[in-house]
C-alpha cells in the first residue's frame, strides 16, 4: 500500500496537518525546522509520494493535463509528442490514455480520466465531439476532430484549395480529386470543389472505394477522362500512384502533375519529390497548449469549441512542376514522419519565411525544438 500522510505523522508522533504543513513547505507553518526535517527524511526514506487526485479535490492543482489520443499514424504521434514536450516547457507533466473511437464510450473514458485528478484533458483526433452534459465538468479542448468540430485544427477546406489552386496555376483546365469518403477528408474534397469554381475550372472525383483500392482502374479513369493534374487526398496516395504511374510509361509532371497533403517525411525521397500542402503541427500544438492552460487558470469547462483553424501552407517539390528543392541536407536523427518536425529537430530550420515560400532558419530554441 501507498505510504500516506497518516503513516507518517503515526510514526514521529505528530498530527497529519503537521506532516501537511512540513511537506508543503509553506514559510508561514508553525512547524518547527526540526520536525519538518524528520518529516521529509522519513518521507524520502519510504518513498512517500503526493496524492495529486486528493490534491485537486481541495481545490489545489497538480499541474498535469490528461491526453487521449490515438497513436499510430506519423501525423497524430507527432503533433502529440509536439503538445507533451510544450506542456513539459510549461512545467505541467502529462497523463495519456488511448483514445476509444467509438463515439458513444468517449464520456466514459474522459471521465475515468479525470478522476485521476487531471487539471485538463486534451482529446486529439476524436470521430466527433460529445454533448457538453456528457462530459466531465473540468477544462477540456477538443484538437483536430475528424468530423472538423474542434476547438483548434488545421483548415482541412483550405488545404484542399491551395493544393488544387497551385495545380491550376500551373496551365491545368481541370484538376481531378483522389480521395475516400471520409468526414475530415470530404473538407479536403470541399476546397477542392471551391478552387474549382474559384478559377472557372472543371475536375472529377475519383473515390478509392469504388476502384476497391485497384491501381489499374484508377490509370483506365486517369486515361478515359484525360486527366493532367491530380490533388490526392494525401502523401501516401500522391506516393504511390507517382510510383505506379511511372512504372506504367507516365512521365510526371509532364503528362501528369500531382500533389498531395499533410508534410510527410517521404515525399523528399520519392522521384520526383512530392508536391504536398503541409498541416503545421507546431504551431497547431502551441495553440493548443496555450488555450487548454487558459482554461485551467480560468476555470473554463466542458465543452466550447472556438474552431481556431490554423492555416496549411503549400510545399512544392517536382510532382507538380515546380523546381526541385535542392537536396544538400542529410539528417543526424532518425526521421519523425513529418518533414517540418524533421527540419526543426535536425537543423533547427524552419519551414517558412514571411512569405512561406523558402526554407530559412531560425534562432536557437533549445529544448523548445
Amino acid at each position: 500500500m501507498p505510504v500516506t500522510m497518516k503513516d507518517i505523522a503515526m510514526l514521529i508522533g505528530i498530527s497529519r496537518q503537521a506532516v501537511a504543513a512540513a511537506l508543503e513547505g509553506n514559510g508561514g507553518s508553525r512547524v518547527s525546522p526540526e520536525t519538518r526535517e524528520k518529516v521529509l527524511k522519513l518521507a524520502h526514506e519510504l518513498n512517500y509520494i503526493p496524492n495529486a487526485a486528493a490534491r485537486s479535490l481541495k481545490g489545489g492543482t497538480t499541474k498535469t493535463i490528461g491526453i487521449l489520443a490515438s497513436p499510430g499514424t506519423p501525423y497524430s504521434d507527432a503533433v502529440f509528442a509536439e503538445i507533451c514536450q510544450i506542456l513539459r516547457s510549461h512545467g505541467y507533466s502529462y497523463l495519456a490514455a488511448d483514445l476509444i473511437p467509438q463515439i458513444s464510450e468517449l464520456p466514459q473514458v474522459c471521465q475515468a480520466l479525470a478522476s485521476r485528478g487531471v487539471d485538463g484533458m486534451i482529446v486529439i483526433g476524436a470521430s466527433k465531439t460529445p454533448p457538453k452534459y456528457l462530459m466531465p465538468d473540468i477544462p477540456i479542448v477538443f484538437c483536430r476532430t475528424i468530423c472538423g468540430l474542434s476547438d483548434i485544427d488545421i483548415d482541412k477546406e483550405q488545404t484542399g484549395y491551395l493544393g488544387t489552386s497551385h495545380l491550376l496555376e500551373h496551365g491545368h483546365e481541370a484538376v481531378s480529386y483522389l480521395g475516400i469518403h471520409h468526414q475530415g477528408i470530404n473538407l479536403r474534397e470541399r476546397g477542392w470543389q471551391r478552387a474549382l469554381h474559384t478559377h472557372g475550372a472543371k475536375g472529377t472525383r475519383i473515390d478509392l472505394h469504388t476502384l476497391k483500392g485497384s491501381a489499374e482502374q484508377l490509370e483506365k479513369i486517369l486515361r478515359k477522362e484525360k486527366v493532367t493534374a491530380l490533388f490526392c487526398s494525401n502523401d501516401f496516395l500522391a506516393a504511390k500512384v507517382t510510383r505506379y504511374l511511372s512504372r506504367r510509361g507516365w512521365k510526371i509532371p509532364d503528362d501528369i502533375a500531382l500533389v498531395g497533403c499533410d508534410g510527410n517525411s517521404f515525399i523528399e525521397y520519392t522521384t520526383p519529390s512530392i508536391s504536398t500542402v503541409i498541416q503545421p503541427l507546431h504551431p497547431l500544438a502551441e495553440q493548443c497548449v496555450e488555450l487548454i492552460l487558459n482554461r485551467v487558470k480560468n476555470r473554463i469547462c466542458g465543452v466550447i469549441l472556438e474552431r481556431i483553424n490554423i492555416a496549411p501552407r503549400l510545399w512544392t517539390g517536382g510532382s507538380c512542376g515546380c523546381p526541385e528543392h535542392p537536396f544538400d541536407l542529410l539528417f543526424r536523427l532518425n526521421c519523425t514522419g513529418t518533414l517540418e518536425k524533421d527540419y526543426r529537430l535536425n537543423f533547427n530550420i524552419s519551414l517558412w519565411d514571411e512569405t512561406g515560400r523558402k526554407i530559412t532558419k531560425t534562432p536557437n530554441r533549445g529544448d523548445s525544438q
